[in-house]
């Protein structure tokens, strides 16, 4: 018997209706994380407004510093539209050849994902040599080399000055992140970042229409929620993955930009890289950094308080001397001007000698 014969025999596939029953689970996958964007975005948008005690007390950077922020909400708005037309279009070209909706045992997504392995290592001639250890091969593939193919990239996005300067940078106007600029991007790093790292996720891991709805949808919440601004103890997102808000928000500050690249689920990369910033780090430095700007806030008032004294001092002893030198000015002009002063005639006196 075929061995693909055995394993359909040994193995169930369940024909499902639509999780929702207006739209096949292919359009849904698509839909759904554009949904979770925008009501949980929205939802800390609500918070951040009403400011209420409660939740600022979890707030990692205040209102005022979002004053620093060089780019407006609308532009950031539109930016994150454009973002999610370029993903859905991208995302029907790729799901338009899939198959449609099934619900697949593990044996049956495991040949999947082997078959996906089977059909790239052919064109090469390698599989027989990848055959026995395709297992691993697959496992290595989806936790380690995706992820560090994604943060070398990450890293060459930041330390190249051309791609910094034209494409990156767009992102890293948001000092202070908020929960709509998550996906605030230039076009081409989305494409390459989001798009099409999504693409090639849900194709090289071989995961069903169904696991892709589950897949992308929670990924969409957790980028929003690492840009929320906001630490809250209860989060279990934040509780759970060490990439969270506050490890992503140090790297949006300046004295952190280039450190924590890891994104968005793991920060193992950044730790084999020493690239790794822990947020207590994070706090003592940005503490030494607020210690430092206020003691150069303050040596600077001084000197310019001891400038201005000097200054006023000078311009006073001028002043002074200006003006004593304008009084002897006028005084001397006084003594020509009247040459009776201090004359007897001024006074009307008569010589001795007319009074005898």
């Amino acid at each position: 018997m075929d061995k693909n014969a055995t394993v359909e025999m040994s193995s169930t596939i369940f024909h499902s209706t639509s999780i929702v029953p207006f739209m096949s689970d292919k359009n849904f996958s698509l839909l759904l994380p554009i949904i979770i964007y925008w009501i949980y975005s929205g939802l800390y948008h609500l918070i951040s407004i009403f400011k209420i005690p409660f939740f600022e007390k979890y707030r990692i950077r205040s209102t005022e510093a979002e004053k620093l922020n060089k780019v407006t909400m609308s532009e950031v708005l539109k930016s994150v539209i454009l973002q999610q037309i370029i993903q859905t279009v991208l995302g029907l070209i790729v799901l338009i050849t899939e198959d449609e909706d099934v619900l697949l045992d593990d044996t049956v997504e495991m040949q999947h994902i082997s078959q996906t392995l089977k059909t790239f290592s052919t064109k090469y001639n390698a599989w027989q040599i990848i055959e026995p250890y395709q297992d691993i091969i697959t496992e290595t593939i989806y936790w380690y080399i995706i992820p560090v193919a994604r943060f070398l990239l990450a890293i060459f996005f930041h330390q190249n000055k051309f791609l910094y300067r034209h494409i990156h940078s767009l992102h890293h106007r948001l000092y202070v992140p908020y929960a709509f600029g998550a996906l605030y991007n230039h076009p081409i790093e989305g494409l390459l970042f989001d798009s099409l790292g999504a693409c090639l996720a849900f194709n090289f891991s071989g995961m069903t229409i169904r696991g892709g709805v589950v897949f992308f949808a929670f990924s969409s919440l957790k980028t929003v929620d690492d840009h929320s601004g906001y630490k809250f103890p209860f989060n279990p997102i934040q509780r759970i993955f060490g990439n969270n808000t506050a490890y992503h928000d140090i790297h949006h500050q300046p004295h952190g930009m280039k450190v924590n690249f890891s994104q968005p689920f793991f920060t193992f990369w950044d730790r084999v890289l020493g690239t790794y910033v822990p947020i207590d780090q994070n706090h003592q430095n940005h503490q030494n950094h607020i210690k430092i700007v206020k003691e150069n806030t303050i040596n600077d008032i001084s000197n310019d308080i001891s400038n201005d004294i000097s200054n006023d001092i000078s311009n006073d002893i001028s002043n002074d001397i200006f003006s004593i030198d304008n009084n002897n000015q006028a005084f001397k002009k006084e003594e020509i001007v009247n040459p009776e002063v201090l004359s007897p005639g001024r006074y009307n006196l008569r010589s001795r000698e007319n009074l005898s």
